[in-house]
């Protein structure tokens, strides 16, 4: 089986895959967790559209603190 990479999302525990893998049941893969830097990029988005001032939601300024992205902002 080649190397392929699928999105997914973490959800009550569980990876969450954002396209169905051509996996056969029980087939056991090896996960490697790169975080993808999309909360902060939406955000910025969003505060481009709605002027300066934004409102967001508890878990998506969870996302924005923890992303990797959010902490090379300012320097």
């Amino acid at each position: 089986m080649p190397v392929t990479t699928i999105d997914a999302t973490f959800e009550n525990g569980v990876f969450v895959p954002a396209q169905r893998p051509t996996l056969v049941d029980h087939e056991r893969v090896r996960l490697t967790i790169e975080p993808i830097a999309a909360p902060l990029r939406r955000a910025k988005a969003m505060g481009r559209r709605r002027g300066r001032r934004i409102r967001i939601s508890p878990s998506l300024a969870r996302e924005i603190a923890m992303s990797p992205e959010f902490h090379s902002c300012g320097s």
